[in-house]
Formats: structure tokens, sequence, C-alpha cells
């Protein structure tokens, strides 16, 4: 069963360690660069994805400082671990995790993606995001989430 845990010290090696398929690298920056971009965000959370003990995966998520709703920045899945479902459970838990730490006047998630990016905007589906129709934030597809 998948969960998540906050990236410390004691784990963030790890972090920077996974990696996502080589065609994917255009779609995603690199745990490291989102680690780094952390120390400029308030209100957001880096999460591993674990399975069981082993990290499996990264999550990069909080309160926009522009629209001070939440978004989703960062989501993968190591390219050991992909095509089992896990993406989707991932993105399941980062909503839970997000339902439990929102104010009541919160009402979505917003993520972005690349518009060639064909599975992960089936995976966003699945769990319930849907695209804004003509809305591109830096040439990425916008999708929102609503509670």
């Amino acid at each position: 069963m998948l969960h998540l845990e906050t990236i410390t010290k004691d784990n963030w090696i790890k972090a920077i360690s996974l990696r996502v398929r080589e065609d994917q690298e255009k779609f995603v920056a690199s745990n490291a660069v989102s680690l780094a971009q952390l120390n400029f965000l308030n209100d957001f959370h880096a999460k591993g994805i674990y399975l069981g003990e082993e990290m499996i995966g990264f999550a990069l998520y909080g309160m926009d400082e522009d629209d001070h709703e939440y978004w989703i920045y960062r989501m993968m899945i190591d390219q050991k671990h992909q095509g089992k479902g896990y993406g989707k459970e991932a993105i399941k838990l980062v909503i839970d995790d997000i339902k439990m730490i929102k104010e009541d006047r919160h009402k979505t998630i917003t993520l972005s993606y690349e518009p060639t990016n064909e599975h992960a905007k089936r995976v966003y589906e699945k769990v319930g995001f849907k695209e804004i129709d003509g809305l591109m934030i830096s040439d990425e597809q916008v999708s929102l989430f609503t509670f």
C-alpha cells in the first residue's frame, strides 16, 4: 500500500535518485530542482511516495502565492515502478493530504502538464481532474480538481 512521507534530511538523497524514463524527462523537472525550489515556496510540501519502505515517487504541492489555491507542482513515479497504477493512487493520496490541511474556502486543486503527455492527462482525468479549455500556463495544459 502506498503512503506519503515528508522529504527530510534523512531521505532527500533517495528523492533525488528517482528517475522518470528518458522519453519523459522533458515533461517534469528533476526532484533536485523541485527540492531547491522548495526553499522559495511558502506553504508547500515535498513528499516521498512510498511502497512499504521504498520511495518510488515524489510530489511537490501547496498553496500557490498568486491565486492562494492549492496546486500540485510536481508528481512523478520512478521508471522502475511505472505502469502499475501507483501514479493514480499517489495522486489520490496527495488529494487526501490537501483535504486534511486546506481551509473550507479552498475548493480546487490545480495542476498543469505538457499537452503531449497523454499518459499524465489520462491519469489525472481518472482521479477527477478536468482540463480548463484554452487555459495554458508556460505552454502547459491547466487542469482542475474540485472538492
